[in-house]
C-alpha cells in the first residue's frame, strides 16, 4: 500500500512512471556506498520518528538533481535531523562529519514542523552548498557566514533569491511552479502572485529576552547577567559601570 507523504501520492507516482519504478537517481554514480546505505536505512526504519520525512527528503533530492542541477548533480547526502543552533534551519557539513561520512546535510529538528515547502527550501539551500564545494573553485566558495556570489547565483537559478548571509529574500518560479506541480502547497499569497511575490524570511530568533546588561570601563564593554556586578578592568584599571 502506498503511504501518503507530504507532497501527495499523485506527484510521486507521476515521477516514478516517467523515470522508472525506483525513480532516476542521477547522483548514484558520484555517491559513496555509505551514503546510499544510510539513505536506505533511514527509508526502511519504520519505527523511527523521522522515517516519513526522510523518505520524502530523499525523493526530493532526486527530483532537485533532475530539475535544477541537471548535468552537474550532487551526490546523495546523508540527511540527519539533529537539534542544532536556534538560528539555523539546517547546515551542510564541509568535508566529512564525525563518522567520516561526506555530504552530510542536517535539517534542524527544532523546525521540522514548518510547512513542507519551507523544509524543501532549506534542503535545496544545503544541496547548493554541496554543488558549490564540488563544482566551484575554492576561492569562489562560501566562507563562514558569508554566502558567495556563485552560491547566490545558483540559488537565483532555482527561483530563490538570497542575501550574503544566505537568508531568503524572494521566492519565485521555477521553485514554486515545480513544487506545486508535485503536490506541495504554498500560502495563498504565493499561489496568487507567484513570480512577483516577495517573501522575506529570516532565520528564527530566540523567543526569550536576554537578561544580560552592558557594563563599561574606559576601554571596553562586557555583558553580564549579574545584577550587582563589581569588577575592575586590568587594562585601564577603571571599575565597570552599568551602561544601559
Amino acid at each position: 500500500m502506498q503511504r501518503k507523504t507530504h507532497s501527495g501520492v499523485e506527484g510521486r507516482i507521476k515521477f516514478k512512471l516517467k523515470f522508472g519504478a525506483k525513480g532516476f537517481n542521477m547522483s548514484d554514480r558520484s555517491s559513496e556506498p555509505i551514503n546510499i546505505a544510510i539513505m536506505e536505512n533511514e527509508k526502511d526504519s519504520f519505527d523511527w520518528q523521522y522515517n516519513p520525512l526522510a523518505e520524502e527528503m530523499y525523493w526530493f533530492v532526486d527530483f532537485f538533481n533532475i530539475a535544477f542541477f541537471k548535468d552537474k548533480p550532487v551526490p546523495i547526502p546523508a540527511i540527519s535531523f539533529d537539534r542544532s543552533r536556534i538560528k539555523t534551519f539546517g547546515h551542510y557539513v564541509i568535508g566529512r562529519n564525525a563518522f567520516g561520512v561526506s555530504q552530510n546535510i542536517n535539517l534542524n529538528s527544532r523546525y521540522l514542523n514548518r510547512p513542507l515547502w519551507e523544509i524543501l527550501k532549506t534542503l535545496l539551500h544545503e544541496m547548493a552548498h554541496s554543488y558549490e564545494y564540488i563544482y566551484v573553485r575554492p576561492e569562489k566558495r562560501t566562507k563562514s557566514w558569508y554566502h558567495s556570489k556563485a552560491f547566490r547565483e545558483k540559488m537565483m537559478d532555482f527561483g530563490l533569491e538570497c542575501d550574503e548571509k544566505g537568508q531568503l529574500r524572494s521566492l519565485n518560479d521555477p521553485f514554486v511552479f515545480l513544487l506545486k506541480k508535485h503536490g506541495v502547497t504554498f500560502p495563498e499569497e504565493i499561489e496568487r502572485r507567484s513570480k512577483s511575490y516577495l517573501n522575506i524570511i529570516f532565520a528564527p530568533e530566540s523567543k526569550g529576552k536576554s537578561k544580560t546588561k552592558k557594563w563599561s570601563c574606559d576601554c571596553t564593554n562586557v555583558r553580564v547577567a549579574i545584577k550587582d556586578f563589581r569588577a575592575k578592568c586590568l587594562k585601564c584599571h577603571k571599575e565597570f559601570e552599568l551602561n544601559e
